[in-house]
């Protein structure tokens, strides 16, 4: 952080600088003092990080000794890493979880690295499946590769200022490193990599991890390059232990047979493959690993609902960190939907929080659940974490006003021109013929919002359609705006009566809580010519040309 300019109590001194400007550098300053302060009371009265990884609920197992783990967190500074494979274009909200990990020890002083798959992609993890990854193409292996690398850079550094927000500056000497394993092991030759670890790996504790006994009873079997998997995972440790001093690797919950063959490796090489002539810093006398500097593993948890749900690629459900995949407004509304079982706990794992003020948070939070306060402040944090401040804050508004909503705020003071504010919400254009006294199944069909007529019938039976209708003339908007919009459930509304509900010739039909179709209906000469791709533009062609 840059020094504050001290200032001279002088009276020439004070000839320069305006008394409201000196008040302001007061104020500031003293706001510095307040931060540093409270800062430092909270690194005294602070839990061991290790104590406070298990409270928030991200530790899951620990392959070697907790305890001495626990010391050489409180004694001296550790390097950990966490790597993923560029598998697909972008993170998803699991991916979250070992970084989260990596974000608090950075933030306690450590040295961290991510790392990112570059070479190991092109091989394919194993560990959890029972069926082997398909062939992917080699540009989709760069493009994957290119793409999660940027994320991950700025991930880190929205995360670097909202742990700074949340009062935690990382110590002067921790370091943060991105790699890309494809730089060594794309130069690794196959002899050396034999020679320095094969001998030591042996089959028969191979054979029986339950990744490689699932995959060949109950799978598709295991290739070669897949069995081999964990030993080019286990180079990767033995490379940053060396070179970046990597201890401790971080993984997920399918990881910790990965993990275990990685120490494994590390030990042998270490203790096997030293120089005769050089002083191993990581060797005793007796030529063992020194036990402070043993590797270890962590494992977070798999992310799933209170009800068990599972998220991720392979489970389908995967919510992006991409915005072009899941966008920021979407990523909030999946966080927002979060059940009141779950939220306690993605805010312990999603954010910085104070434990103590997440508990105020849930004790409001269940005072009123309609409000969903809880849900608003897990979505809000974690898009700053993801996507920044700003397009949190931006996401948070646009969310807010789609709860009371006005013409306004749906971008509709003219037709065709949104407001800069305007929410994102989806258009269409339709010819009055296929909105005036036709069925509402019929035209959530027409406007692109049910895949066909049965499909809108059955929405609009289930109750999850609503049909704007203008706020009672009591409501008033408190800055003085128009008057908040009012959606009705769509029941057995007759044909008929859709005119009533078309206001300055727009239609505005909402599905759930948050997703608004406006529909701008023309006259048919108007809209004849139109090249529009919504279902209603080929009846409506269909139904002229019979004419």
């Amino acid at each position: 952080m840059a020094r504050m300019q001290r200032f001279f109590s002088s009276a020439q001194a004070s000839r320069y600088i305006c008394s409201s400007c000196a008040r302001q550098s007061i104020v500031q300053r003293a706001q510095q003092l307040r931060t540093l302060h409270a800062s430092s009371r909270r690194r005294q009265e602070q839990k061991s990080i290790l104590s406070v990884l298990e409270e928030r609920g991200y530790v899951n197992q620990i392959a070697g000794d907790r305890n001495a783990l626990d010391r050489l967190l409180q004694t001296r500074k550790v390097g950990f890493y966490a790597g993923v494979d560029p598998t697909a274009p972008s993170l998803h909200l699991g991916h979250l979880l070992p970084l989260m990990v990596l974000f608090w020890l950075y933030h306690h002083g450590h040295n961290v690295v991510s790392l990112v798959g570059g070479a190991t992609a092109r091989v394919g993890d194993p560990s959890g499946r029972l069926t082997s990854r398909a062939k992917t193409a080699e540009s989709v292996h760069e493009t994957n590769f290119r793409t999660m690398y940027a994320q991950l850079d700025s991930i880190w550094d929205n995360a670097t200022q909202y742990g700074e927000r949340h009062g935690y500056q990382s110590e002067a000497t921790a370091k943060r490193a991105l790699l890309n394993n494809a730089s060594w092991l794309d130069k690794l030759n196959i002899l050396d990599f034999l020679k320095l670890m094969g001998n030591g790996m042996r089959l028969g504790a191979m054979l029986g991890r339950d990744t490689v006994r699932n995959k060949m009873e109950k799978g598709d079997g295991m290739s070669f390059s897949e069995f081999t998997y964990p030993l080019l995972q286990g180079w990767d440790w033995w490379h940053m232990y060396r070179n970046h001093g990597v201890q401790v690797q971080i993984g997920g919950s399918d990881q910790y047979g990965n993990i275990i063959a990685g120490m494994d490796a590390v030990k042998y090489i270490a203790q096997n493959h030293v120089e005769p002539s050089q002083q191993s810093p990581w060797l005793d006398a007796d030529g063992k690993l020194k036990d402070e500097l043993a590797p270890m593993g962590l494992t977070v948890p798999l992310l799933t609902t209170a009800s068990g749900e599972k998220f991720g690629k392979s489970a389908g459900n995967a919510v992006w960190l991409d915005k072009s995949m899941t966008s920021a407004f979407d990523l909030y509304g999946f966080l927002l939907r979060s059940s009141d079982n779950d939220v306690e706990r993605y805010l312990k794992l999603f954010t910085f929080i104070p434990t103590t003020h997440i508990t105020s948070v849930m004790a409001e939070h269940a005072a009123d659940p309609g409000k969903r306060i809880a849900q608003h402040f897990l979505a809000s944090e974690v898009l700053e974490l993801v996507h920044g401040r700003q397009e949190a804050m931006n996401t948070q508004k646009e969310h807010q006003a789609l709860r009371n909503p006005n013409m306004a705020s749906l971008g509709l003071g003219c037709k065709t021109s949104p407001g800069a504010d305007a929410l994102n919400t989806d258009r269409a254009v339709l010819p009055s013929s296929l909105i005036f006294d036709t069925p509402f199944s019929r035209i959530l069909y027409h406007a692109g919002i049910a895949q066909s007529k049965s499909e809108g019938a059955r929405m609009v039976a289930k109750g999850g359609v609503y049909v704007a209708t203008p706020a009672p003339p009591t409501a008033v908007r408190e800055d003085g705006g128009d008057t908040n919009l009012h959606f009705i459930q769509l029941r057995d509304q007759k044909p008929e009566e859709v005119r009533k509900y078309i206001m300055d010739g727009l239609l505005m039909l909402r599905v759930g809580k948050w997703k608004v179709r406006v529909i701008e209906v023309i006259e048919d000469a108007e809209f004849d010519g139109q090249k529009l791709d919504a279902p209603g533009w080929s009846e409506w062609k269909a139904i002229r040309t019979s004419m």
